[in-house]
């Protein structure tokens, strides 16, 4: 064999070699009792458990930002910084606080901040803040008086019943405009 061939030759062994340590250092997530569980089928077993979710809550996200930005609707760092702030006051009144709540879900800052703005987005987009009103807050009260807190003054009834239908009417709002989006989109699954 003339010296190019066995450098090629050489090369190529070498290739594969590092192509087989690379397969075996990274090609698998975990071990037990030295049986190697691969990423591969890790990353298959995950697909399957929760992926059409994931997929389903990344395509909503992708509707939402493109929707966003064809209307040119924003929101400021003010407006998300602000719902951070109502968040840590809820949950330190709770007796915890926000870095402890974050780190239970695990979840950064920034991944807040960015559930805050999809939020934020979609409220806008769907139009959801409806104005409640005194009949709509009367009509539930009535509907729902055994289910209501004793003890609780008529003024902090109405107030929940109040968040309770504003929270029903954006719920109603925005799962409308995303079905609406969603039948509108031409989404192509691979």
């Amino acid at each position: 064999m003339n010296k190019i061939k066995k450098m090629h030759l050489l090369g190529l062994l070498l290739v594969i070699l590092a192509g087989l340590l690379a397969y075996y250092k990274f090609g698998s997530i975990a071990s037990v009792n030295g049986k190697r569980i691969s990423r591969l089928t890790y990353i298959k077993s995950s697909i399957k458990a929760s992926g059409a979710q994931v997929l389903d809550q990344m395509i909503t996200e992708s509707l939402i930002e493109n929707e966003a930005k064809k209307q040119n609707i924003t929101i400021d760092k003010a407006t998300i910084d602000a719902e951070v702030k109502a968040i840590d006051e809820k949950i330190v009144a709770q007796g915890s606080t926000l870095v402890e709540a974050l780190k239970a879900r695990e979840m950064t800052m920034a991944d807040l901040e960015s559930q805050i703005k999809m939020q934020k987005l979609v409220e806008k987009l769907s139009g959801a803040n409806k104005e409640i009103t005194q009949a709509q807050i009367d009509e539930f009260l009535k509907t729902n008086k055994a289910q209501l807190p004793k003890g609780v003054s008529k003024d902090e009834l109405q107030k929940m019943a109040k968040e309770e239908l504003a929270s029903q009417a954006s719920n109603d709002a925005i799962n409308t405009w995303l079905e609406k989006v969603k039948k509108e989109a031409k989404i192509v699954y691979n």
